[in-house]
């Protein structure tokens, strides 16, 4: 229960209207029938009746769903979709807008059909019945590709793999982005919430209950999807034979080199700067052990554009600097340039039993278990100790030959599992 000090506070700031509709969300209740009767339905807070529930309670009111706000409602909206429950995106759009267009171009079914498109499905349009020049697309509800954030070595593996597929399909259709941003490419979170979900508005709230979300590790998951999402200043060009070339300065992404409102510039090399800075940022400079990723990122960021290379060129050395890296380290735990020696110790440990876990679903009988896990000690060995010169990490080194030593003469399945439990809870 809420104490009455805190109860004095929120009347008044209630009283000065802070839990009062925006001026943006009015647009959205004025639009509750109409959507409603598209087949997509907005949260209580939005019925155009709508009254706080906290009132005359003594409910903290963050405790309530309808308290909460979309911050992006000046042109997004959650909904739920009437026929099948599933919560959408609602995005308004002028009736010209590009955006629609090529998204709808892109959206085809038999597009939406190929793995390696990763531009954001348009489930529906249809024009707003009080102006004909605005009109809404819905989309899947989608959050952003780091949050939560990656932990293993495999995940961030995995978000730059399906970046560059997505950067090819799209290439290959004739379409340049520019304005691949961190803010333009977001992912499908769901498996990471099920079963309760997340609060569209508050995501790092559930949608049950509200209480604190817990996200599963993308490795326990078959495989989030990631997408490339806005699409206001893109550009399609439809006649093979009109040269691939803009102006415009407009681009989230600062420092890219080329853009002029004068000199027509490719901006499909933009393309390649801007999704090569978001790794660069999200990525090499986040995480110690992903350098891998260095050649790729410095490709593809040159300063000059015509000595970057294309997509279909990215994704190719990609995929062959990744195959130079060993199992074990793809699977790893991602570690910090700031992280601290003991938190750096814990999750190592963490990454030895995952390792161990994975060999022992992966083979069927000890002595292959035994043979592989031979093979790959070496490997642990280096990879921890060249981490840092650190007591800790060194000691951690250890660990493998003495579990694997326990595990191997006792039945690895069972023990490892009971283990795991006993440690991580």
């Amino acid at each position: 229960m809420t104490r009455p000090s805190d109860l004095k506070y929120y009347r008044e700031i209630e009283s000065d209207g802070s839990f009062s509709l925006l001026s943006s969300e009015c647009w959205w209740r004025d639009h509750y029938e109409f959507l409603l009767s598209r087949g997509y339905q907005l949260r209580p807070r939005y019925h155009p009746g709508w009254k706080p529930s906290w009132l005359e309670t003594d409910i903290f009111p963050y405790a309530c769903e309808d308290a909460h706000s979309q911050i992006v409602c000046l042109v997004v909206m959650d909904a739920k979709r009437v026929r099948d429950g599933k919560i959408v995106a609602v995005k308004k759009l002028s009736a010209d807008s590009r955006e629609a267009q090529i998204g709808l171009m892109l959206s085809s079914s038999e597009r939406l059909q190929d793995p390696t498109n990763h531009c954001v499905p348009i489930f529906d349009t249809f024009v707003d019945e009080q102006d004909n020049q605005t009109m809404f697309i819905v989309m899947p509800l989608l959050r952003a590709f780091n949050d939560p954030d990656f932990e293993h070595v495999d995940e961030a593996v995995d978000f730059v793999r399906q970046a560059l597929e997505g950067l090819v399909y799209m290439h290959s259709r004739n379409v340049a982005h520019r304005d691949l941003s961190d803010l333009n490419i977001m992912m499908d979170g769901r498996p990471l919430f099920d079963p309760d979900g997340f609060h569209p508005a508050q995501q790092y709230l559930t949608a049950r209950d509200l209480s604190k979300a817990k996200p599963r590790s993308r490795s326990d998951v078959e495989r989030v999807r990631y997408y490339f999402t806005d699409f206001g200043i893109s550009t399609h060009f439809e006649d093979d034979n009109r040269p691939r070339l803009v102006v415009g300065n407009v681009a989230a992404e600062e420092g890219i080199p080329e853009l002029s409102l004068f000199i027509p510039y490719d901006p499909f090399r933009v393309d390649v700067f801007t999704l090569g800075m978001v790794f660069k940022r999200n990525l090499l400079d986040v995480y110690k052990n992903l350098l891998v990723l260095a050649p790729l990122i410095h490709e593809m960021t040159k300063e000059k554009p015509e000595e970057r290379i294309t997509a279909p060129q990215a994704f190719e050395l990609f995929e062959q600097l990744i195959t130079t890296y060993p199992g074990y380290a793809r699977r790893w735990c991602l570690h910090s340039h700031d992280e601290r020696s003991t938190v750096r110790f814990n999750r190592n440990i963490r990454s030895v039993f995952r390792e161990l876990s994975y060999l022992s679903k992966s083979l069927g009988s000890k002595s292959k278990f035994l043979t592989n896990m031979f093979l790959v000690i070496p490997g642990y060995l280096m990879h921890l100790v060249q981490m840092r010169n650190c007591l800790l990490v060194k000691a951690a080194a250890l660990l493998p030959l003495s579990v694997a030593s326990f595990l191997l003469f006792t039945g690895p399945r069972r023990y490892l599992l009971r283990l795991r439990r006993w440690l991580f809870g």
